[in-house]
């Protein structure tokens, strides 16, 4: 950084700059009474210094001057009406001073400008459990955990402020107990159809979604984005003759390859696979919402794309006659991949292990071929590959044409009957707890 100029050093502008340069570091170093006066030199300097601003608020409300708090975040709000941070700072201040209403407006607006903020979230649930909305507060609860990959760090922090500390606590509590008294109650007719050992999986499973215990790998590659299912033989590949409909599905990929031609004719009906928020992974930066990888869908989050199997009527009675995995609002889902020239799906986890992922290739270049754990496979027209992508996997090609595969999800054939529907309940729980997750855009198959 360039030594500032004399002209610099007398120009106010210039001179608020510094300190608030300076008073942010203090601030981030945790020198907060430094902090607070150079800030409150800025404002004899600068009065609607919105940083200032924001800062002096939240040491008025930690000392217990709601009212200057108030009067502060006012000044803010003149100043600029469209800072997340400054909604959020209102809420608190407004919960702390038992007006819960006015505090959800303010929470509900931070979170109109900032779609991810967990720190509102989290403050969220604790308005709406005042208000005596349960089953909203910990769904909140839960939005925010699920966000912020910080909050275990910050719990066991003795840096972080002991109010936050505390309501971090019992918002993970909260959670944990909506997770368990859900199962006990989706689960109780399987326990009343099957004895204990027959459920022992799915009793561990369960431990594994509510939190109260850690997975135990099987795999160093494996690594399920989402859930985890006990005990399931790792395996990162499955061979087809061990699957009876594959004949028969395999016997139909000249039609369904015709098929996919005819929808390929109208380019405007592929939709980008990836379409993540803009806070995404870096890795997913080149695919975001990018034709690179298109999808067609005939069914997305277990719902039936009715307008796209009327275009691919043979593909959609092929796929709908095998054992298609189903589960409350995320499964089938049944689509074409299309992979341009050039193109790298970088490596990646999909969500879950109870479940494989299908591919039967339809137009298949050479040099193009997919990683699987630590196997890599080239597609062969007409034969299925079948894999657990739970593993670490990546695909690519490097040809100069497209790839297209049918990619549809069946059952891991390791789990028994009665731990098939023990995933359902489980997902059905899910839905209720977290609405949005069969909706959520996830890199789950390739």
């Amino acid at each position: 950084m360039p030594n500032p100029s004399t002209n610099d050093l007398n120009d106010p502008a210039w001179q608020v700059k510094a300190l608030g340069t300076s008073a942010a570091e203090l601030a981030r170093r945790g020198q907060v009474e430094e902090a607070t006066r150079v800030y409150e030199q800025i404002l004899e300097a600068a009065p609607y210094h919105v940083e200032a601003l924001d800062f002096l608020a939240t040491r008025a409300y930690e000392r217990g001057d709601t009212n200057l708090s108030l009067e502060l975040l006012g000044r803010s709000f003149r100043a600029n009406r469209d800072r997340p941070i400054t909604y959020l700072n209102l809420g608190i201040v407004h919960k702390a001073r038992g007006e819960h209403e006015l505090a959800l407006d303010a929470i509900e607006h931070a979170l109109t400008l900032k779609n991810i903020f967990p720190m509102a979230e989290l403050h969220k649930g604790s308005i709406l459990e005042a208000l005596g909305r349960r089953q909203e507060a910990v769904r909140a609860y839960h939005k925010a955990w699920a966000q912020a990959s910080g909050f275990q760090q910050m719990l066991h922090s003795e840096q972080t402020p002991a109010p936050i500390r505390e309501l971090l606590t019992h918002s993970s509590d909260m959670v944990r107990q909506a997770k368990v008294n859900l199962l006990d109650k989706a689960l109780a007719p399987l326990r009343s159809q099957h004895y204990a050992a027959a459920l022992q999986r799915v009793a561990e499973f369960s431990e594994l979604y509510t939190g109260n215990i850690k997975p135990r790998y099987l795999h160093a590659m494996q690594r399920p984005a989402f859930l985890y299912f006990p005990d399931l033989q790792p395996r990162a590949f499955f061979e087809r003759q061990d699957f009876d409909w594959v004949t028969e599905l395999e016997a139909t990929t000249a039609s369904i390859c015709d098929e996919l031609l005819a929808v390929l004719q109208h380019p405007d009906k592929l939709k980008p696979y990836v379409q993540l928020a803009v806070e995404s992974p870096a890795e997913w930066k080149e695919l975001n919402n990018s034709l690179q990888w298109g999808s067609f869908h005939l069914y997305k989050g277990g719902a039936r794309q009715a307008a796209n199997c009327s275009l691919c009527p043979i593909t959609t009675a092929a796929v709908e006659n095998l054992p298609l995995i189903s589960t409350p609002d995320h499964s089938p889902e049944v689509f074409f991949s299309i992979l341009k020239p050039g193109t790298h799906i970088p490596p990646h986890n999909g969500l879950a292990n109870y479940k494989l992922a299908v591919h039967l290739p339809l137009i298949v270049p050479a040099d193009c071929a997919i990683r699987v754990g630590n196997e890599t496979r080239s597609w062969n027209k007409g034969q299925c590959l079948i894999f657990d992508d739970s593993f670490q996997h990546e695909a690519w090609n490097n040809s100069s044409e497209m790839r297209a595969v049918l990619i549809f999800e069946i059952w891991n054939p390791q789990l028994s009957s009665a731990e098939q529907q023990a995933v359902k309940a489980l997902l059905g729980c899910i839905q209720e707890l977290e609405p949005e997750f069969g909706h959520a855009s996830e890199i789950d198959a390739t």
